[in-house]
């Protein structure tokens, strides 16, 4: 056990000085959430050692101080940097306050506790640790959970656009959470004493040596989603001006029907430069690029569907007439846009 403090000890500062370096690397929201989420992983495992070893029987007015408070935090953090990760979230908005509910709530129910002088609150929390305190365990356990399972479904929903060094990413971020978030919940229930949370404090640990790993291998990394969004010179105007040529490449040219355009084929066809396009598409259009394309081949695919002449097609020549590369991608962007399969469609449409 003296093994692993020492070893979660050395992780402090570990977590403080790849928090300082994220940190001073890019001042933005992406980056002071992750630096944020670090220090306070560093900071929570300090929290631990604190109240595991001695020290807490010397200075007992410090016990259970923001120990929930900071794991509260986590989850919070962690989505939010995912949103600006996957959606190019920029600041804070007074809903996000509402990530704030669950501490204070945790104030509300266990604040007179905290409120205790020290050594009384240290004799409190034992004799009703039971009755007091363990539901504020399984509390904390349900929260992480909660935005473990949102995280999910962010990533799930919308991290497909990510580039493959971006997703790898967000997948480890998200990983990482979830695993701890499955051991606190198990360990609340199972575990015989704080000590045995030490497993938990390793799995945090993990989240440090990844994130500083992936930005030791991909030191650009930070650099280039800031010089992507954050440090834009792109005004109001040139966003209007390269709306207007994408609505006129998809409109007059239908640029849409060719099954290879991309992002960058795109951009080089309206010679304006990539990272301006999709500035253009997340802050003009509000959608993504492969939406916006598909949105556009849906549409034409009705055209065809409705149209007696072209029965005898099938769908997979309707959708390569649009501009799918294949039945199942076509049939999963049109049942999103059409709100039912393409088979459906035009039997409906036979029908009337």
């Amino acid at each position: 056990m003296e093994v692993v403090r020492y070893i979660l000890f050395a992780q402090v500062f570990v977590a403080f000085f790849v928090a300082g370096g994220v940190f001073f690397k890019s001042r933005n929201l992406r980056s002071l959430t992750l630096s944020s989420l670090i220090a306070l992983v560093g900071f929570h495992i300090l929290l631990f050692l604190f109240g595991s070893g001695e020290l807490v029987n010397l200075y007992p007015q410090f016990k259970s101080w923001f120990y929930y408070e900071v794991a509260l935090l986590f989850g919070p953090l962690v989505f939010i940097h995912l949103q600006c990760l996957i959606l190019n979230k920029r600041k804070l908005y007074f809903i996000d306050l509402l990530h704030l509910a669950p501490i204070v709530i945790f104030w509300i129910g266990y604040g007179d506790v905290l409120m205790m002088e020290g050594r009384i609150r240290s004799q409190y929390v034992i004799e009703h640790f039971y009755d007091r305190t363990m539901t504020w365990n399984y509390f904390l356990a349900v929260v992480m959970m909660v935005y473990s399972l949102s995280s999910l479904v962010l990533l799930y929903v919308k991290g497909k656009d990510l580039t493959a060094k971006r997703l790898q990413y967000a997948v480890f971020i998200v990983l990482a959470y979830v695993c701890s978030s499955v051991l606190i919940l198990y360990l609340t229930r199972y575990a015989e004493g704080w000590r045995d949370f030490a497993s938990y404090y390793l799995v945090l640990t993990l989240l440090i040596f990844g994130v500083g790993y992936f930005l030791i291998k991909n030191p650009d990394f930070l650099k280039q989603i800031k010089k992507k969004y954050f440090t834009s010179n792109l005004r109001k105007n040139d966003m209007k001006r390269i709306q207007s040529k994408i609505e006129n490449a998809f409109i007059n040219d239908k640029v849409f029907l060719d099954g290879k355009i991309n992002i960058s084929k795109l951009s080089k066809l309206l010679n304006e430069k990539q990272h301006h396009v999709s500035q253009t598409f997340s802050e003009v259009l509000f959608e993504n690029f492969n939406d916006y394309v598909n949105r556009h081949r849906v549409e034409v695919a009705k055209k065809y569907l409705r149209d007696a002449s072209y029965n005898n097609f099938k769908i997979e020549a309707i959708a390569k007439e649009c501009g799918f590369n294949n039945k199942v991608t076509f049939y999963k962007a049109f049942t999103k846009f059409a709100n039912e399969t393409p088979s459906a469609f035009r039997k409906k449409k036979k029908s009337e």
